[in-house]
């Protein structure tokens, strides 16, 4: 049930029921019952709205079926059961029935008096299958005559008029009247129902409009069973005046209830198939619609009413309209008009089934809308429901301006209620229900109020079930918050259960401050001893931790205000260890001090002593103090009072250590400089830089001396070092400032800087090479201090070129570096000359090449059909003919390959290929030569590469100052070329005859000279030879003898 409250004229409270059922020829209709209370609740009156009276037109619907000879007798019994059927089921309608079988000839079954009279049974079960033609057109000619327009067969002259066909078959007669124009003519809804293997598109002629929705076709007349639902509901809808739209019939008004001052407004989510619609109740009913809606959308499912500027406004959610959900708002002028809709964001999440409006500065004027969408799921983090908060606009815009879901399951906002104040901040505040979180127990939830947004994001309290009661199930149901039951001044909030309702009572709200002094207003010096090196304690000040309480709710004075806090209190907290300061006199460690106390007075003062060591050598950075307080968990029982969430509950103060001097302000005088230490900046990926920054204080003594170093994001602060000073110094830089990737600020001698201290200090950074560097590199480095001017300006910014880092060579890839010549192969040979270009950097840039090739080497050899092949669309060379001695290496000519600039990717090769052809000129002047030797005629020429970059804007790494790095970008080769003619062998054989042939005739002369030839000598010579013989056989034969 729906409950709604008034105030005006007479106090008084409305309850409605949306379940008040009542039946209407079978059928149940919904509408709602509202009963209205005086303010002692006890009922004085009852009301229903949107209420549908019985709607009924009398109908006369004629059967008229097959009984043509197709049809088997089992199917025209199955017809006569499923006619009686349907008139069984509506014989509690104002529906009368008639049949007619056709086949050659039509015959009336039963009339419509029949049917009234009870006779129509009988003779439904009597009828004879007739056994013969199908003639449709004459049957229906036949009805119209005999039934629809015979008042003698009981057929009602204002009735509406409804036929349905049965059939197997085509028609077998043919078009001779025109009895589909006549029953358009009179009106007569028809529907079709064609059996078995007829052709249902030659049936649609006989059906009424849309055809397709009143014509139907079965396997089988067993099939005629599965229509009857379908065929009820249609029949029905002729019943109630054809085919229309429902519209009180199911209305549930009361679904939700509100009061317009003391006009009563209904939600009714069934009117209108389920659109919904709302009804403003007075002496009538006013029906308030959204025109745009569609079916199903359920309007009216929650309500709220408010004002602007003295006109009413009315919202009211409708959960699935368009699946998403809309809440529409409307304005009061004479009607209620729409004036804006807000619309939900996902499918199912069921926005607007939930309302609630906040009037923050209570001035009358609504300022926000809440919405509730307790199905909206959210993936990550999980949720499940959400909440909407829309600021009003003087426009009567809904403006989204918040967003809540805190609940992992639950139906987070199914339930949303502002409530009257609770933190006595003057704002209204609201409550969510989540009735099936953990596990179906229920919890609720408290937003404060917040000028800006409506409520604050995150909620101040959640209340669980089971907190209250294990037994309770969906708490949060409902909730209600605007009233004080107990007359306390507190405002008490009602939450429903399933079938319980609990009053939750507020609690009065205490704003609590702290406040800290000491005493004396400083921390004398002559406490301190560090040459006496004592290890004692020394009393410093004495603290007072003061708290001052004030209730910020509205209750009564018999509310009582005690309340109990813990706090804690803890020294030097600038310091992270080492701490100069302690509260007990025997442990110095005990930097930290736990305390409770009651409040139960408007202001109460707490006392403690500060300790600190003999010894503290830093005496210019102030003592701080820190106090922090929460509310203690157990408390007086006379108090059920809490600390306002809004209260501030830290306090801190600076204690101040003796000042000696007679000024009272110090002026420093900073001198900033530095200079770098190279003459550009050579970006390579983590390399380092380096510049000196000099420091000179003219002036008093500086504090919290700092230097801030402003340099482009692709640079990062590593080291800051003192490499000279006039005393000691020491830095310390921090994280970049904020986040920032562009500055970092370095503190000088913390406290003091000292007058006439100097310093030099070294600040390398670490270089980034993925950042975008510009042409000019800028820094700035800035002094400055605590003090209260510097006498001179504190900022230098100096500018540096910027140098890329790059690693590029051209070498030669094997090529054809001899070639060899006869004077039977002359040429042309082919010269084949590769080289590389390589990007071994992390760096692409634009390079350009050139290559030089002699196009004439002495006077012996020559190169032609010089081509250089690149790789496509990258670059474009040309080839130029030169006779330029010094430029073609020393050659009479030469050919100049100039490849224009390229962009060298980086981790990239890049391939050129050189070809020419060489040719032997002179080869006549060695032709038919005599010669004993072999003869070899050589020549050698260079080809030169060489590569080519901005080296303003690049430069090549190397292994160090003597390491020339322009040696890879150069590059040549040696080729030979030689000829070779072997010794003329026709010449060396005639020549050797000619040799043997003098040898012999000197040897011949020689021995004729010496007598060699006479015979005396000649025998001598053979007695001697056969002496040797016989020798030899005698040795053989002793030989044989002996083995």
């Amino acid at each position: 049930m729906s409950m709604a409250a008034r105030s005006t004229p007479s106090a008084g409270l409305t309850s409605c029921s949306p379940s008040l059922a009542h039946d209407c020829g079978g059928n149940s209709y919904l509408s709602g019952i509202c009963y209205h209370f005086n303010s002692q609740l006890d009922p004085i009156a009852n009301k229903t709205v949107a209420f549908q009276e019985c709607q009924k037109n009398v109908v006369n619907l004629v059967f008229l079926f097959d009984g043509s000879s197709s049809m088997k007798n089992e199917d025209f019994k199955e017809n006569k059961n499923f006619i009686w059927k349907i008139t069984t089921q509506l014989k509690n309608s104002s529906i009368q029935f008639a049949a007619v079988q056709f086949s050659a000839v039509p015959r009336i079954v039963f009339t419509f008096k029949d049917y009234m009279d009870g006779t129509a049974k009988k003779k439904l079960d009597e009828e004879e299958h007739m056994k013969h033609l199908t003639n449709t057109h004459q049957g229906i000619d036949y009805v119209l005559v005999n039934l629809f327009n015979n008042v003698s067969c009981g057929a009602d002259p204002d009735a509406t008029k409804a036929l349905m066909i049965i059939t197997d078959g085509t028609p077998t007669d043919f078009h001779t009247k025109d009895v589909i124009k006549s029953c358009e003519d009179q009106h007569i809804t028809r529907f079709v129902i064609g059996v078995g293997n007829v052709d249902i598109n030659k049936l649609r002629i006989f059906s009424s409009e849309p055809k397709e929705n009143n014509t139907f076709q079965i396997d089988n007349y067993s099939g005629l069973e599965g229509l009857l639902d379908k065929l009820q509901n249609d029949i029905y809808n002729i019943e109630g005046g054809g085919h229309r739209e429902r519209t009180k019939e199911l209305s549930q008004s009361g679904f939700s209830a509100i009061y317009d001052k003391d006009v009563l407004v209904l939600g009714a989510v069934g009117s209108n198939e389920w659109r919904g619609m709302l009804y403003e109740v007075g002496s009538t009913e006013m029906e308030i619609k959204d025109p745009k809606l569609n079916n199903d959308s359920y309007m009216g499912y929650s309500t709220a009413v408010g004002q602007r500027g003295g006109v009413s406004l009315l919202f009211s959610g409708a959960p699935r309209s368009n699946y998403n959900g809309q809440v529409t708002l409307f304005r009061k002028q004479n009607t209620w008009d729409v004036t804006t809709r807000v619309k939900g964001e996902q499918v199912g999440s069921y926005f607007g089934a939930s309302l609630c409006l906040l009037d923050l500065d209570s001035d009358g004027d609504t300022d926000y809308l809440v919405v509730g969408a307790p199905l909206y799921y959210q993936a990550e983090p999980r949720r499940e429901g959400r909440m909407y908060v829309y600021r009003l606009t003087n426009e009567m815009e809904l403006e989204k301006v918040l967003e809540v879901a805190d609940c992992v399951q639950g139906r987070f906002a199914a339930t949303v209620s502002s409530v009257a104040d609770l933190n006595g901040d003057e704002l209204q505040d609201i409550a969510v229900g989540a009735p099936l979180e953990d596990s179906g127990k229920g919890a609720v939830y408290i937003y404060l109020g917040n000028r800006t947004q409506g409520i604050r994001p995150h909620y101040s309290q959640r209340i669980l079930a089971r907190t209250i009661s294990e037994n309770l199930q969906q708490f949060g149901v409902a909730i209600d918050g605007v009233m004080d039951m107990e007359g306390d001044g507190l405002t008490d909030i009602v939450v429903g259960a399933r079938g319980t309702v609990l009053l939750l009572k507020a609690r009065p709200v205490l704003s609590v401050s702290a406040h800290l002094s000491f005493s004396p207003s400083e921390i004398s010096l002559d406490n301190f001893d560090c040459l006496a090196q004592i290890d004692d304690s020394t009393e410093a000040v004495t603290l007072s931790a003061c708290f001052s309480v004030e209730e910020k709710s509205q209750s009564t004075g018999a509310v009582s205000r005690g309340l109990n806090v813990s706090y804690e209190l803890r020294a030097d907290t600038a310091r992270t260890w080492n701490s100069r300061a302690f509260f007990l006199p025997r442990d110095k460690t005990s930097r930290s001090l736990l305390s409770s106390v009651l409040l139960d007075s408007h202001y109460s003062c707490f006392y403690h002593t500060v300790y600190m060591p003999n010894c503290v050598t830093d005496t210019v950075s102030p003592l701080l103090i820190w106090l922090n307080f929460s509310q203690a968990e157990q408390q007086p029982s006379s108090s059920n009072a809490v600390i306002n969430i809004d209260s501030r509950t830290t306090a801190n103060v600076e204690i101040p250590f003796q000042k000696n001097g007679a000024n009272v302000s110090c002026v420093a005088d900073l001198q900033l400089d530095f200079n770098f230490l190279n003459k550009t900046l050579l970006v390579v990926d983590q390399s380092y830089f380096i510049i000196i920054v000099s420091l000179l204080n003219k002036g008093d003594d500086s504090f919290n001396t700092s230097v801030e170093l402003r340099y482009p994001e692709g640079l990062s602060l590593s080291k800051f070092d003192t490499i000279k000073a006039s005393r000691r110094t020491l830095s310390s830089c921090g994280d970049r400032n904020d986040g920032a990737l562009d500055k970092t600020t370095c503190s000088i001698s913390l406290p003091v800087y000292h007058k006439g201290t100097s310093a030099l200090f070294q600040a390398t950074f670490r270089i980034s090479g993925s950042y975008r560097w510009s042409d000019m590199m800028e820094m700035t480095l800035v002094a400055s201090s605590s003090n209260n001017g510097n006498q001179t300006n504190g900022t230098v910014t100096k500018t540096l070129p910027v140098q890329f880092a790059v690693d590029v060579a051209i070498n030669l890839e094997p090529s054809v570096t001899y070639l060899n010549f006869s004077l039977d192969e002359k040429g042309p040979k082919p010269v084949d000359i590769v080289y590389m270009v390589r990007n071994l950097g992390l760096k692409s840039l634009p390079v350009s090449v050139k290559f030089i090739m002699p196009s004439q080497i002495g006077q012996n050899f020559i190169l032609e059909q010089h081509t250089i092949t690149a790789p496509q669309n990258l670059t474009d060379c040309t080839v130029r003919k030169e006779k330029n001695s010094a430029l073609c290496l020393k050659q009479m000519s030469c050919v100049k390959y100039e490849c224009p600039s390229f962009c060298l990717e980086i981790e990239s090769a890049v391939k050129f290929e050189l070809k020419a052809q060489l040719t032997y000129l002179n080869p006549q002047q060695y032709t038919g030569r005599w010669s004993l030797h072999k003869f070899s005629l050589e020549n050698g020429f260079l080809s030169f590469a060489e590569l080519d970059f901005d080296r303003s804007h690049y430069s090549q790494t190397s292994n160090g100052p003597q390491d020339d790095a322009t040696k890879f970008h150069q590059a040549q080769v040696s080729v030979r070329a030689e000829l070779v003619i072997p010794p003329n062998r026709i010449f060396i054989m005639c020549l050797g005859v000619a040799g043997g042939l003098l040898l012999l005739i000197i040897v011949s002369v020689l021995l004729l000279k010496f007598g060699f030839f006479k015979q005396k000598k000649y025998e001598v010579v053979r007695a001697k030879l056969e002496r040797s013989r016989m020798q030899v056989k005698f040795i053989k034969s002793t030989k044989i003898n002996d083995d």
